[in-house]
C-alpha cells in the first residue's frame, strides 16, 4: 500500500512492532473500546497484522520505528520539539494509523497519497497531539469509521492511537478540532515544547 510495488514479496507486519509491545508491557492488552457485544474474545493489540511489502518493512519502516523509539521514550521528555522530531512522531502516527485502518478492513485518507509516507506525510492528512496522564493502559487504540457510497471500503474518520502517555489523532484534514490536542501536522510555525503538549483527560471520545 505504501511503495506500490507488485512485484515484491509480501510480509504480514505487527502494526505494533515487538520492541513496542515489550517496551510498554502490552503482550495481554486489547482495545479499551473493542466491541462488547462480539461472543469472541477480542484481539489483542499485539497481534494485530497487516500486509506489507517485505523491502518497506525492513527499509524505511524499520528505521522510522528506531527514530520514534528515540522521541517518544526519550527522558526527561523536555525542551523544544525540533521540526524533524515533529515529522518523525507525525509519519510514525500517521504510518500505525494508515495500517490499522487497513487491517480493519477501512482506508484512512486518499490511498493516492499512502506512497508519501516512504519519505514525508501525505498532504491531505492532520494529526493531534496530547498526554493523558496515568492511563489505564500504554498501548492503545480506537477508529471511527463512516460509509462513504462512492468507497469500496469503509472509510475511517479518524484513528486515536495512545503510546505510553502520548495520544495522536489521525484524521483527513479539517475533520478534528483542538479538543484533541495541539497540532503537530501540518507543522506548527510556533515553537513546540514537550511540557506544552495539552493534557486530555480521556484517550479519546465516548
Amino acid at each position: 500500500m505504501f511503495c506500490r510495488r507488485a512485484d515484491r514479496p509480501m510480509t504480514r507486519e505487527h502494526v505494533f512492532a515487538h520492541w513496542l509491545v515489550l517496551k510498554v508491557h502490552g503482550a495481554r492488552l486489547v482495545p479499551s473500546r473493542a466491541s462488547s457485544e462480539s461472543p469472541a474474545a477480542p484481539e489483542r493489540i499485539a497481534r494485530v497484522v497487516a500486509r506489507v511489502c517485505a523491502e518497506c518493512n525492513a527499509g524505511w519502516m524499520s528505521s522510522l520505528e528506531v527514530s520514534f523509539r528515540r522521541i517518544a521514550f526519550a527522558r526527561p521528555r523536555v525542551g523544544v520539539v525540533p521540526a524533524p522530531d515533529r515529522i518523525t512522531l507525525s509519519r510514525w502516527f500517521t504510518k500505525t494509523a494508515v495500517l490499522l485502518a487497513h487491517a480493519t478492513g477501512s482506508v484512512l485518507g486518499d490511498p493516492a497519497q499512502h506512497p508519501n509516507l516512504m519519505a514525508g506525510m501525505p498532504d491531505d492528512i492532520e494529526l493531534f497531539l496530547g498526554r493523558r496522564r496515568r492511563p489505564p493502559q500504554r498501548l492503545d487504540f480506537a477508529l471511527e469509521t463512516m460509509t462513504a457510497r462512492d468507497a469500496d471500503a469503509p472509510r475511517a474518520r479518524s484513528v486515536a492511537i495512545l503510546v505510553d502517555d502520548l495520544v495522536a489523532h489521525v484524521a483527513p484534514r479539517g475533520t478534528l478540532a483542538g479538543r484533541h490536542g495541539t497540532r503537530l501536522w501540518p507543522l506548527r510555525s510556533h515553537t513546540l515544547r514537550w511540557e506544552t503538549l495539552p493534557v486530555i483527560t480521556k484517550t479519546w471520545s465516548d
